[in-house]
């Protein structure tokens, strides 16, 4: 499977591409992708994911000033190459967000820098960005852990194995925490 939208029955005729690099096309393509991997609880896990879009991780020494990771062609398929990425909790957004790239940007080369790019390699990092959060991070799940675990970055990005920045962030998009401070337990003996 190449790029478009994850569709419930399995054949290949029935793939459309995403109409879209909207926030809801994204969120969408996640949570159908999570759906059709069978991945319904926290942590995600990607190796069920990356198993059902047939793609390999390979690992590969990082170049001076180098992407951590990149898509790349593999025989008849695509792998994730990973190029020296640093912590477990950023390897699975960063394999995440590869994977994002993978069916976001079907037929978009996307020129590896390290951090140099144009406004419209900008705008498909973002994507890629926001695909991973979606996939590891998503909306209804986190909801119901917030319900259950309160709006508490750490303990839910523990909870769903990704970083306590990115889940503050997810908390403050979903709307379940407006600010830094709403997301820190109260203070204790500060007088």
């Amino acid at each position: 499977m190449r790029g478009g939208a994850i569709r419930d029955d399995p054949c290949p005729t029935s793939e459309v591409p995403v109409p879209s690099s909207s926030t809801e096309a994204i969120r969408g393509e996640a949570q159908r992708l999570l759906k059709a991997a069978g991945v319904t609880r926290a942590p995600i896990s990607l190796r069920d994911v990356v198993s059902f879009l047939n793609l390999s991780l390979v690992e590969r020494r990082r170049e001076p000033f180098g992407s951590e990771a990149a898509l790349v062609p593999l025989g008849d398929g695509h792998a994730i190459e990973l190029r020296g990425t640093s912590g477990e909790r950023r390897l699975r957004f960063t394999i995440a967000h590869e994977i994002g790239h993978f069916l976001l940007h079907e037929g978009r080369a996307v020129a590896e820098r390290g951090g140099a790019a144009n406004r419209a390699t900008a705008r498909l990092e973002r994507e890629a960005d926001q695909f991973a959060a979606e996939l590891l991070m998503p909306e209804p799940l986190v909801r119901q852990a917030a319900l259950e675990d309160g709006a508490d970055a750490r303990r839910l990005a523990d909870r769903f194995e990704v970083s306590a920045q990115a889940m503050s962030l997810r908390l403050r998009r979903l709307g379940l925490a407006e600010r830094r401070s709403d997301l820190r337990p109260p203070s204790r003996g500060i007088v």
